[in-house]
């Protein structure tokens, strides 16, 4: 029987979708994952980056797949983007589950107990205090509990606690305002976001894949007949 050529050119523009949806994904994804300080990613959130690095890749090769499948209506190729479509499926529930997690009391009290240990801030190694400096300035903050103190010595309290916005909470030390309010908050809000993005990206791409099966399971069982059957 003659495969529905509606159901092939949806299948075609699906893929092509698919694939640029794919290298989005990985794009983003790396970007950061190399940027960990900057998106404040816990080693809690990581595994659900390198998940997603992993689902961006294989997303644009089975969209490849797919898209050479459906022009040739080859069902060895069909079949194969289907049962890929199914296994990624099944990783983005693991991404999904991984941000919810994320979001629990449980785990934000084991990323409260690891950031205990990075105190006092400045006997941390430099690149640590670095990239903590870097939260400090995105949140508005400064230490991680308690504020200044939890640098040890005011002499040792970096600038990026300097208090550059005057609408935020501030308060003087030595000579110079810093900013009251420790980055705990803003680290906990932060984790929501990012967890919220994990579980919209998972819920998107899983909503996605399962048309994608439903297109290719449909030209599967119209026999995909004549040329190019294998």
């Amino acid at each position: 029987m003659t495969v529905n050529k509606v159901i092939k050119y949806l299948l075609f523009t699906f893929n092509l979708l698919f694939f640029v949806g794919g290298i989005i994904l990985l794009t983003v994804s790396v970007h950061i994952k190399q940027n960990k300080a900057d998106y404040q990613v816990t080693d809690e959130i990581l595994p659900a980056i390198n998940l997603l690095v992993f689902v961006g890749a294989v997303t644009m090769i089975f969209g490849f797949l797919g898209f050479c499948g459906a022009i040739r209506e080859n069902r060895c190729l069909l079949s194969m983007f289907f049962l890929g479509l199914l296994v990624m499926f099944l990783m983005l529930l693991a991404v999904g589950v991984l941000g919810a997690i994320a979001r629990t009391a449980a785990a934000q009290a084991l990323v409260k107990e690891n950031m205990q240990q990075l105190l006092p801030l400045s006997d941390q190694p430099k690149e640590v205090q670095e990239s903590y400096q870097k939260v400090e300035r995105n949140g508005f903050c400064c230490g991680v509990f308690d504020g200044h103190l939890d640098w040890g010595n005011s002499t040792m309290v970096p600038d990026s606690c300097n208090c550059t916005d005057t609408s935020r909470n501030c308060t003087e030390l030595g000579g110079r305002e810093v900013y009251s309010t420790p980055c705990m908050t803003y680290i906990m809000t932060w984790m929501d976001r990012v967890s919220d993005s994990l579980i919209g990206a998972a819920i998107t791409f899983g909503i996605l894949m399962i048309l994608g099966m439903i297109l290719s399971l449909v030209m599967l069982c119209q026999g995909v007949s004549e040329k190019g059957i294998i």
